[in-house]
Protein backbone atom coordinates (compact mmCIF):
# COMPACT_ATOMS: atom_id res chain seq x y z
CA UNK A 1 0.00 0.00 0.00
CA UNK A 2 2.35 2.29 1.03
CA UNK A 3 4.60 1.68 -2.74
CA UNK A 4 1.01 2.75 -4.02
CA UNK A 5 0.62 6.01 -2.20
CA UNK A 6 4.31 6.93 -3.21
CA UNK A 7 3.73 6.08 -6.94
CA UNK A 8 0.20 8.48 -6.48
CA UNK A 9 2.22 10.74 -4.98
CA UNK A 10 5.15 10.87 -7.74
CA UNK A 11 2.12 10.74 -10.79
CA UNK A 12 0.51 13.63 -9.62
CA UNK A 13 3.27 15.95 -10.48
CA UNK A 14 3.26 17.97 -12.83
CA UNK A 15 6.68 18.35 -13.77
CA UNK A 16 8.77 15.75 -12.05
CA UNK A 17 12.55 17.07 -11.30
CA UNK A 18 15.63 15.19 -10.86
CA UNK A 19 15.40 15.76 -7.39
CA UNK A 20 11.53 14.53 -7.02
CA UNK A 21 12.26 11.15 -9.25
CA UNK A 22 15.28 10.86 -6.57
CA UNK A 23 12.91 11.32 -3.78
CA UNK A 24 10.30 9.15 -4.92
CA UNK A 25 12.69 6.01 -5.70
CA UNK A 26 14.09 6.59 -2.44
CA UNK A 27 10.62 6.42 -0.99
CA UNK A 28 9.33 3.38 -2.78
CA UNK A 29 13.18 1.07 -1.91
CA UNK A 30 12.63 2.13 1.56
CA UNK A 31 8.69 0.91 1.90
CA UNK A 32 9.66 -2.02 0.06
CA UNK A 33 12.38 -3.01 2.51
CA UNK A 34 10.43 -1.60 5.67
CA UNK A 35 7.26 -3.22 4.55
CA UNK A 36 8.31 -6.59 2.87
CA UNK A 37 7.21 -9.91 4.67
CA UNK A 38 10.69 -10.70 4.74
CA UNK A 39 13.49 -8.29 5.84
CA UNK A 40 17.25 -10.28 5.48
CA UNK A 41 20.00 -8.03 6.33
CA UNK A 42 21.57 -7.56 2.69
CA UNK A 43 18.04 -6.01 1.62
CA UNK A 44 19.43 -2.34 3.40
CA UNK A 45 22.17 -2.73 0.73
CA UNK A 46 18.91 -1.79 -1.86
CA UNK A 47 18.57 1.09 0.05
CA UNK A 48 22.31 2.58 0.62
CA UNK A 49 22.64 4.34 -3.15
CA UNK A 50 19.53 6.11 -2.55
CA UNK A 51 18.96 7.72 0.95
CA UNK A 52 21.90 9.60 1.02
CA UNK A 53 21.74 11.73 -2.01
CA UNK A 54 17.96 13.02 -0.87
CA UNK A 55 18.48 16.51 -0.13
CA UNK A 56 17.67 18.62 2.53
CA UNK A 57 17.04 18.27 6.55
CA UNK A 58 14.66 14.83 5.86
CA UNK A 59 17.14 13.79 3.95
CA UNK A 60 19.66 13.95 6.72
CA UNK A 61 17.05 12.55 8.88
CA UNK A 62 16.41 9.44 6.65
CA UNK A 63 20.91 9.36 6.04
CA UNK A 64 20.76 9.18 10.22
CA UNK A 65 18.16 6.41 10.24
CA UNK A 66 19.85 4.33 8.06
CA UNK A 67 22.83 4.28 9.29
CA UNK A 68 21.04 3.77 12.63
CA UNK A 69 19.54 0.50 11.30
CA UNK A 70 22.67 -0.25 9.45
CA UNK A 71 24.53 -0.64 12.88
CA UNK A 72 21.84 -2.40 14.77
CA UNK A 73 21.65 -4.81 11.83
CA UNK A 74 25.68 -5.30 12.86
CA UNK A 75 24.90 -5.90 16.09
CA UNK A 76 23.24 -9.01 15.96
CA UNK A 77 23.65 -10.61 12.51
CA UNK A 78 25.92 -12.58 11.45
CA UNK A 79 27.56 -13.21 14.47
CA UNK A 80 24.00 -13.84 16.54
CA UNK A 81 21.52 -14.74 13.93
CA UNK A 82 20.84 -18.08 15.16
CA UNK A 83 20.21 -17.23 19.12
CA UNK A 84 17.92 -14.26 17.39
CA UNK A 85 16.39 -16.87 14.82
CA UNK A 86 15.98 -19.73 16.90
CA UNK A 87 15.36 -18.52 20.93
CA UNK A 88 14.69 -14.86 20.40
CA UNK A 89 16.95 -14.11 22.73
CA UNK A 90 16.98 -10.88 24.26
CA UNK A 91 19.00 -8.27 23.30
CA UNK A 92 19.18 -9.41 19.81
CA UNK A 93 15.16 -9.24 19.44
CA UNK A 94 15.44 -5.90 20.76
CA UNK A 95 17.85 -4.49 18.47
CA UNK A 96 15.93 -5.86 15.24
CA UNK A 97 12.85 -4.15 16.69
CA UNK A 98 14.61 -0.98 17.09
CA UNK A 99 16.35 -1.67 13.30
CA UNK A 100 12.63 -2.58 12.13
CA UNK A 101 11.26 0.98 13.66
CA UNK A 102 14.59 2.94 12.10
CA UNK A 103 13.36 1.59 8.65
CA UNK A 104 9.55 2.62 9.06
CA UNK A 105 10.59 6.12 10.03
CA UNK A 106 12.70 6.39 7.25
CA UNK A 107 10.40 5.42 4.86
CA UNK A 108 8.24 7.40 6.63
CA UNK A 109 10.34 10.55 6.51
CA UNK A 110 10.83 10.27 2.85
CA UNK A 111 6.97 9.80 2.39
CA UNK A 112 6.50 12.97 3.99
CA UNK A 113 8.80 15.15 2.17
CA UNK A 114 7.21 13.72 -1.07
CA UNK A 115 4.18 14.51 -0.08
CA UNK A 116 5.50 18.14 1.36
CA UNK A 117 7.53 19.17 -1.45
CA UNK A 118 4.47 18.31 -3.70
CA UNK A 119 2.36 20.75 -1.69
CA UNK A 120 5.23 23.43 -1.98
CA UNK A 121 5.72 22.90 -5.56
CA UNK A 122 2.01 23.49 -6.07
CA UNK A 123 1.55 26.24 -3.66
CA UNK A 124 4.08 28.15 -6.05
CA UNK A 125 2.26 27.32 -9.19
CA UNK A 126 -0.30 29.95 -9.12
CA UNK A 127 2.63 32.71 -8.60
CA UNK A 128 4.29 33.61 -12.25
CA UNK A 129 7.34 35.72 -10.00
CA UNK A 130 8.23 32.83 -8.01
CA UNK A 131 8.45 30.38 -11.03
CA UNK A 132 10.43 33.14 -13.07
CA UNK A 133 12.57 33.27 -10.25
CA UNK A 134 12.57 29.59 -9.96
CA UNK A 135 11.49 29.18 -6.67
Amino acid sequence: MTVVAIWILFARRRNPDREAVLLAAAAAVAALVAFDRVLSPQYLIWIVPFIPLVRGRRGVYASALLLLALGLTQTWFPWHYWSLATDHRPPWSWYLLARDLALVLSAGVLLFELTRARDSAAGRGGWPAARRAGA
